[in-house]
């Protein structure tokens, strides 16, 4: 079930690759994909994810035109279409599978996903210091404080920015301090990182080893990829990336089932059973 699992995401990559490709919107394959793509030449075989990232404007674009362009069996997944959708990103979701996770099911859509991510150009200071950045405009972010079922490590470390960024708000807001900050912040040279409202995503990359955007081979198909592969990964995984890790060590979603036809109790879930009766009516008719 793993990989026919695999195999709807891969049909959700696809679309979206062509989407972007009619459109001329830029992309790359991002995360476990692209060690996928590198290190397997498809997917990691444990693995039951997709990830792809653009840069802040194309991403706003996608999100624009993805309505309209999908085909009918794909939802995509924002704040707007599904309000109980729990994260900042956009997700692809097949409309006829259910992903049952562990302490479902949610009121969101857990149809089998992919991953959008969006990235923004900004200085090294602003991505090194984003905790403190994301509290000024644009952004406007309350503290972060540590949420229930976070490990000991991540509640002390997370509890500790939060109360830094309680304490240093109100004075990095008012106006001379916050120019003076701003200004300060723009003095270093850019990367490409996650947008704030991902800061939990701490990696960031020099402008020249995502672009010029190359090509790769994942599964049957080639898609968009970083310049430099090889300095991509290595900051992500460490410079051992290309060496699977152990047995024990191997991580995935932990999800109970994959229900490729459902059923998926999601408003915006399709019966797989209507599908079918669809279409032995097509297939009457044409007899």
């Amino acid at each position: 079930m793993l990989r026919s699992c695999q195999l709807v995401m891969l049909r959700l990559l696809k679309i979206f690759d062509r989407i972007c490709r009619e459109a001329g919107l830029r992309y790359w394959l991002d995360s476990g994909t692209l060690l996928g793509a590198v290190r397997h030449g498809g997917f990691i075989p444990w693995d039951d994810d997709v990830d792809v990232k653009m840069p802040l404007a194309d991403y706003r674009r996608f999100l624009e035109l993805a309505p309209s362009a999908l085909p009918y069996d794909v939802f995509l997944q924002t704040k707007e279409t599904d309000p109980a959708h729990p994260v900042a990103w956009a997700k692809l979701r097949d409309r006829f599978s259910f992903m049952d996770d562990p302490g479902g099911p949610f009121a969101y859509s857990q149809g089998i996903p992919i991953d959008i991510f969006p990235a923004a150009r900004m200085t090294a200071r602003r991505h090194r210091l984003r905790k403190l950045f994301a509290l000024l405009p644009p952004y406007d972010l309350e503290p972060d404080w540590p949420r229930r079922g976070w490990s000991l490590k991540h509640k002390l470390w997370s509890g500790a920015w939060a109360l830094l960024q309680a304490l240093l708000r109100p004075i990095l807001r008012l106006g001379p301090v916050a120019r003076a900050f701003l200004r300060w912040g723009e003095r270093s040279g850019a990367v490409w990182a996650n947008d704030y409202p991902l800061e939990w995503m701490r990696e960031a990359w020099p402008e020249e080893a995502i672009f010029p955007l190359g090509r790769i081979r994942f599964e049957d198909a080639e898609f968009l990829c970083p310049a430099d592969p090889d300095r991509y990964l290595s900051t992500m995984y460490g410079p051992d990336y290309m060496t699977p890790p152990p047995e024990s060590a191997r991580v995935d979603h932990a999800v109970n089932r994959y229900l490729i036809t459902g059923p998926n109790p999601h408003f915006s879930a399709l019966r797989w059973e209507d599908y079918e009766a669809k279409k032995r009516a097509a297939a009457g008719g044409r007899e």
